[in-house]
């Protein structure tokens, strides 16, 4: 190629950059898009309907003035096309919880989480996350009571078991959050058997509370009967501990079968509260016998299996699941945490904290708080229309599509176009990954003809 063609064609290429760099408009922050923005961001849309950035700015100023049904086709495009966008996966979250869709919500966290280069909206994303997830429990709830005639005509869904929170009948008050740690014991041991599908503890905890069942209601067969339809299990346990005198514990524990509407099973295990474990080892397998279930060595193996030798951990704990179903997630937090200091090897403890703590900074949050704490991240900025398309379209095409510049320099040497290697703001601002070249300063080298 002859030096003044290489020449033209260098100058060609610093021209788009530089009209890419002047008409963008530059980023924006969320804190400055407004219901008032709406007008001119359809319209940008309209001049860059594959924009992500004017993608993004459209949906926020749509969930800010309400307009969620119009938000949520947007703000899916905008993740669609910059999935590491997580101003957008975070109002796409938002918008789908404000219109009950939780499965939407949930991905749209979920996939974030995953990709997430900012720190503070992957803590955004994980915290709403957890949040979702209970709410959607709670929703599915509500559902089910309003449906409760329909659901009452429909089968159980086959090899499915629910259990209650268990009932505690002692005098030692100190030992009632036993109950609700010793029923989750029996949702981990019967689930590690192939064959029966295991509710989650929280699945039933959402229908009990919105059925607002008493410790003693909790206990009867017409009330697991009714809580088994709701949920379309095949089986629900239920039971109670009781104490007794020489620092003893007597479980009582039965199946009730949905479909035919009898007491399937029972188990009843008496023993002194040290061995807690063991008590609640022998009544699942003593309920896996009588539903005919037969084990294989290796579930056996995996039912034997502790998750604390410690009984002040395994309290702790218990305490813990209680104030998380009664929404008190800083108390659960704060008993999770010592149930794992005095036995640092405790899973479930360290996991229940972990959920715990997402929960509270979730649940303590307003929408509004929510959108403050996106503002001041460092991704709360979007970027202008085109700022992701590549070079070539600009060349091609001549529209706006190269990132925001600050300044363009031009020399006269011999040598190839070169960036300048200061800082490029601009994945920082957005959220996405990229390399520490700059576009803040472009210098065009233009060979000299010869």
């Amino acid at each position: 190629m002859r030096p003044a063609l290489r020449g033209h064609r260098v100058l060609r290429l610093a021209l788009a950059l530089a009209c890419g760099a002047c008409a963008t408009g530059g980023a924006i922050r969320v804190s400055d898009v407004t219901p008032q923005s709406i007008p001119s961001l359809e319209t940008e849309r309209s001049q860059h309907p594959q924009d992500a950035g004017t993608l993004a700015r459209l949906g926020v100023a749509y969930f800010k003035a309400g307009r969620f049904a119009d938000a949520r086709p947007v703000l899916d495009s905008a993740v669609a096309r910059d999935p590491r966008n997580g101003v957008a996966a975070v109002y796409l979250g938002m918008t789908a919880e404000q219109l009950g869709d939780f499965a939407t919500a949930r991905t749209a966290y979920q996939s974030y989480v995953a990709l997430a280069t900012d720190p503070a909206l992957k803590r955004t994303a994980e915290q709403r996350l957890a949040l979702v997830d209970r709410n959607q429990l709670a929703f599915q709830a509500r559902q089910a009571l309003a449906n409760e005639a329909s659901l009452a005509a429909m089968p159980p869904e086959s090899n499915t078991v629910a259990v209650m929170p268990f009932a505690y009948l002692g005098s030692d008050s100190t030992l009632r959050p036993l109950a609700r740690g010793f029923a989750q014991l029996l949702v981990t041991d019967l689930a590690k058997s192939r064959q029966v599908r295991v509710l989650e503890r929280e699945r039933m905890q959402a229908i009990v509370d919105e059925l607002k069942l008493s410790d003693s209601a909790r206990t009867t067969p017409q009330t697991a009967l009714r809580s088994g339809r709701l949920l379309r299990a095949a089986e629900v346990v239920q039971g109670a501990l009781a104490g007794m005198p020489g620092n003893r514990l007597q479980v009582n524990a039965t199946v009730v079968s949905v479909g035919s509407s009898v007491v399937k099973a029972t188990a009843q295990q008496r023993d002194i509260l040290e061995r807690l474990f063991d008590l609640e080892k022998q009544v699942a397998l003593n309920l896996f016998a009588n539903l005919g279930i037969q084990l294989s060595p290796a579930e056996q193996e995996a039912i034997n299996q502790r998750p604390t030798q410690n009984l002040q951990a395994f309290l702790a704990y218990s305490r813990g699941l209680q104030a998380e179903d009664q929404g008190n997630f800083g108390a659960a937090q704060a008993d999770f945490e010592r149930a794992a200091a005095i036995d640092p090897n405790f899973r479930a403890a360290i996991q229940g904290s972990a959920a715990a703590g997402n929960l509270s900074a979730a649940a303590s949050q307003s929408v509004s708080q929510v959108e403050t704490a996106v503002s001041q991240s460092t991704s709360s900025t979007l970027q202008g229309p085109g700022s992701g398309a590549p070079v070539g379209d600009a060349l091609n095409s001549g529209t706006n599509t190269i990132a925001p510049t600050t300044t363009t320099t031009t020399a006269q040497t011999t040598g190839t176009m070169t960036t300048a290697t200061e800082r490029n703001p601009i994945p920082e601002a957005t959220g996405t990954q990229g390399g520490q070249r700059a576009t803040g300063t472009i210098v065009i080298i233009i060979p000299r003809p010869r």
